[in-house]
């Protein structure tokens, strides 16, 4: 018995890592996991690195504005041919957009003439960029989202540390050091490079021409490309700036250490303002377009400020300290305290729609699915409108994610080089939540007005609501019509506006025949031209 007894020990453990063994061993997750979970392994690959290197240093997701693969499906029943810009013809030499659509329809013609249907999807994909650098200034840029490496450059010196990497349409930026380097997307080479004046607190931010870094010495430092000046343009701010400014539609944002928020115009290097919080700000700012800006507060208050004027939209306290940057998809803000507790915030008012404990990271979001990795580190699944959970899975010894608000795709991997692409499985194509964001603005303003959508049949017999009053934008009660408890909101009886019985100050509706209300003893009497009466406190 006794040997019985040890045998299945000895077996229990030495098959339990060959069961675990495939997600724990390297960190890549298996084709069968992500299977069970819904998902599959899009590609990864293993980061250049040099041998001064020893982790990855920073990642970098950029949508493209300029660029974006065409490919055009064919269908046949059940069955579905795809065919790219991207492919090669006989000389070797990609198709481009339009040969590839008229290769669509040669074959879709060829399956009509046969007696079957055919159609034609067209599927355009934006260029989604994805920059990886090394703590000693390995930069690759790769398409995230097939994988493939565009190139791999070595930059500055390998004894110096970098503090970041950024990409935009034409150049990926990296500071090595205290140098900053500038490299053309097409071929990975150096166009650019500029000392500077102060030692950077983050990485920086690429808009066109301009590119600003913080810096530890209370200030954003911006260089332009266009003219050859190694004195740059400053703007100033009380505190060191530690954290990656983010691009708004006009406008750059940050926060410093000293817990303020600033805000400054990217067309010409100005301040436009201080944000006035309650509490200290040090987590970094997230930006939703079309116009709102959300900061963390370490006091536990979270504050969405609207982009041109600074003027709070909402604010919402959650009584937990927040230090880390609110992750904003569709239009939802989520929210995770240094506690671990995650909150999701309705973008339009603030509200609290649910809430989650033991998260500390938000991965990514699909169409119903939100990924966040919990207290452990496993890989959970939640459901994005009530954040019940569908699966937690062990992530092994992936100690490496990035946070992706802008597509469906989920990027994990080591810091010592390995970085795989998950997502659903029906996804063949990213979901960009930038263009869910509009649509989702669209809608809710479209409710708060109570109006049908586009589109949409009405009822028979409905009639269409009437539009809402206009609310001037100093209005101090907010909102998209006055309150109910405003004394001073005008009426609405379908003629005469009539002023509340209780305002004592309010003109009367001579036209009507309203007098004013007779504990108004300063009101103008309304006889037609004729003398007031005797009594001066009732007509």
């Amino acid at each position: 018995m006794r040997k019985i007894y040890a045998y299945s020990l000895f077996v229990l453990f030495t098959l339990c890592p060959m069961v675990f063994g495939q997600l724990s061993s390297t960190g890549l997750i298996t084709n069968n996991t992500a299977r069970s979970l819904g998902l599959e392994r899009s590609w990864h690959i293993q980061a250049a690195k040099s041998p001064y290197a020893t982790e990855i240093s920073d990642v970098y997701i950029h949508v493209s504005s300029t660029e974006a693969d065409w490919s055009f499906e064919v269908t046949e029943g059940d069955k579905s041919y795809f065919i790219r810009d991207k492919d090669l013809d006989n000389f070797g030499r990609p198709l481009g957009r339009d040969e590839a659509r008229k290769r669509a329809t040669e074959q879709s013609a060829l399956i009509r003439q046969s007696g079957g249907e055919s159609e034609i999807i067209e599927h355009t994909v934006p260029k989604v960029y994805m920059s990886v650098v090394s703590d000693r200034g390995d930069v690759q840029l790769l398409d995230a989202e097939t994988g493939e490496i565009y190139w791999t450059v070595l930059v500055g010196n390998t004894k110096y540390p970098t503090s970041g990497v950024c990409t935009n349409d034409e150049h990926t930026v990296v500071i090595s050091g205290i140098t900053l380097f500038v490299l053309r997307n097409t071929d990975g080479a150096i166009i650019d490079s500029r000392q500077l004046q102060a030692l950077p607190g983050a990485g920086p931010i690429a808009l066109g021409k301009r590119i600003f870094v913080p810096s530890i010495e209370n200030r954003v430092e911006v260089y332009n490309l266009d003219r050859f000046n190694w004195q740059p343009e400053l703007l100033p701010s009380s505190g060191r700036v530690l954290s990656q400014p983010v691009l708004g539609q006009r406008s750059i944002a940050w926060s410093t250490d000293a817990g303020n928020v600033y805000v400054a115009g990217t067309a010409k290097a100005a301040m436009w303002y201080r944000v006035n919080t309650l509490g200290k700000v040090i987590a970094p700012i997230a930006y939703q377009a079309p116009g709102r800006y959300v900061a963390n507060c370490r006091d536990g208050f979270v504050y969405c400020i609207d982009e041109p004027t600074g003027d709070m939209v909402w604010r919402q306290s959650l009584g937990e300290v927040l230090t880390s940057e609110p992750v904003l998809v569709k239009n939802r803000a989520y929210i995770v305290s240094r506690d671990k507790n995650c909150y999701c915030l309705d973008m339009r008012n603030g509200k609290i729609i649910w809430s989650q404990p033991n998260l500390q990271r938000i991965v990514a979001a699909s169409g119903k699915r939100l990924y966040a990795l919990d207290r452990l580190g496993n890989l959970m699944i939640l459901n994005l409108e009530t954040g019940g959970r569908f699966k937690t899975v062990s992530a092994g010894k992936i100690d490496f994610v990035v946070s992706n608000p802008l597509t469906d795709r989920i990027y994990m991997g080591t810091r010592n080089g390995l970085i795989q692409c998950v997502h659903e499985i029906h996804q063949k194509y990213p979901l960009l939540h930038i263009d869910e964001t509009a649509l989702a603005v669209v809608e809710d303003e479209m409710d708060d007005a109570n109006q049908p959508m586009p589109n949409q049949p009405m009822a028979p017999g409905a009639q269409p609501m009437p539009n809402p009053p206009a609310v001037p934008a100093n209005n101090p009660f907010g909102g998209n019509k006055p309150p109910a408890n405003n004394p001073f909101a005008p009426g609405n009886n379908g003629g005469g506006n009539n002023p509340p019985a209780n305002n004592p100050f309010a003109p009367g509706n001579n036209g009507g025949g309203n007098n004013p209300p007779a504990n108004n003893p300063f009101a103008p009497g309304n006889n037609g031209g004729a003398a007031a009466p005797k009594n001066p406190f009732q007509n």
